[in-house]
């Protein structure tokens, strides 16, 4: 029993020991907890030094950007007030160069007035003499053309002529009007004539005058070498009016026209079977008139 109660006290004492032991270990676990934290909490106070750190770097970076900027502003608030200053000395001086270009322009203008008005008064001077000498030139011009319509000429020769068929396709129409009529019989050659190529009614030959004319006389020279009856039949008109006929044989025909009879062209119309062949034909007259100057 004695054994049994000093084995009791030992295993007391032996958990009392462990017991403090276990405390001990449980301070030490907690002890080397905080040291954990603690590092870690210093871990987290470098980092948050080093962010600090560059944000300070940067903060500074900044201010210098910041104080930069504000001295090359200051530098640009200079050269703003330099160029208002140009601007506004430039403006100054077009100011002034326009006032001077507009006053010389008003000067150049008061000179070209002046100078034109002379030049006006120059012309109308000149033009009225140039009138004057055109109304003079233009009383001469009429003048000379009522005293050319006043005479009676020749004004069928070389003109244009029509006939409905030719003879040997050789004695053409234009030879009525060619200005050679002479006494030879050589109609092949030198006294060439007008032949038509048919015997027929209503053959008629065309001398178109060119312009509007008072017919004064026609003259219808028949052919030398022979067949002067081959014409006869032939009706001469100036355009409507009739002026007379081929009826007899003979060398020379001459119609004379009326009071007033205008016209365009001269018609010889074959109002029988029969031939025509003739070595001139001869309008003589005045003009050309306007259709107004003679209608009107």
């Amino acid at each position: 029993r004695a054994l049994k109660d000093q084995l009791q006290k030992e295993s007391l004492s032996l958990r009392e020991e462990m017991n403090s032991h276990l405390g001990d270990n449980l301070l030490l676990l907690q002890v080397i907890e905080l040291i954990k934290e603690v590092k870690e909490i210093q871990g987290r106070l470098m980092v948050q030094a080093e962010q600090i750190e560059n944000m300070e770097s940067k903060l500074v970076e900044k201010v210098e950007d910041l104080e930069s900027t504000l001295e090359s502003n200051k530098g640009c608030e200079k050269l703003e007030l330099k160029m208002v200053e140009t601007i506004t000395e430039l403006q100054s001086g077009l100011v002034e160069k326009i006032e001077d270009q507009e006053s010389k322009f008003m000067e150049t203008i008061t000179d070209l007035e002046s100078s034109l008005g002379e030049k006006m008064g120059d012309v109308k001077s000149k033009l009225a003499n140039d009138i004057g000498t055109l109304d003079f030139k233009v009383t001469k011009v009429d003048t000379k053309i009522k005293v050319w319509r006043s005479e009676v000429r020749l004004i069928s020769q070389q003109k244009l002529t029509w006939q409905n068929s030719t003879h040997a396709e050789k004695l053409f129409s234009e030879y009525a009007v060619d200005g050679v009529y002479t006494g030879s019989g050589d109609l092949w050659g030198l006294n060439p004539i007008q032949h038509m190529g048919g015997n027929k009614r209503n053959y008629m030959l065309i001398v178109d005058l060119g312009g509007l004319f008072k017919v004064h006389t026609v003259k219808v020279w028949n052919r030398v070498d022979c067949c002067q009856s081959q014409s006869l039949g032939v009706m001469v008109y100036a355009d409507e009016e009739f002026l007379g006929g081929l009826n007899d044989e003979k060398l020379l025909y001459t119609f004379r026209a009326g009071e007033d009879v205008y016209a365009r062209k001269i018609y010889l119309k074959q109002s029988i079977p029969n031939w025509m062949n003739l070595r001139e034909v001869q309008v003589f007259g005045t003009g050309p008139f306007a259709e107004e100057e003679v209608y009107n």
